[in-house]
């Protein structure tokens, strides 16, 4: 196997965060259309396994600064998702609230 080079690294965490960038649009585009939620959660889901397994396989030798800060960006990008898709799957499974507020109790 080749060893990874820092620019082959950045070019790979550019192209994750540029899927997570997708499904945090595909998220917008589910607003309003709780047909969407499942489709919409299993592809952001997707892309968020997809990512970790990216940063997971980044060898020491590819870490650079450069690809460090880029793996801080990428990860507090694909952390942000996942709060997203955790508060959609939260408001799929209330049916019918009262409130809009999106509280939760403990």
């Amino acid at each position: 196997m080749a060893e990874m080079s820092p620019g082959a690294a950045l070019r790979q965490l550019q192209q994750a965060q540029a899927g997570l960038r997708k499904a945090r649009q595909a998220l917008r585009l589910t607003k309003g259309d709780p047909n969407a939620v499942p489709k919409t959660l299993k592809a952001a889901w997707e892309s968020l396994a997809h990512t970790h397994r990216l940063l997971a396989s980044i060898p020491l030798d590819a870490a650079d600064e450069a690809v460090m800060t880029k793996q801080l960006a990428v990860q507090r990008y694909a952390t942000a998702l996942l709060v997203r898709l955790r508060r959609l799957l939260r408001r799929e499974h209330v049916e019918d609230a009262d409130d809009d507020f999106g509280d939760d109790e403990n």
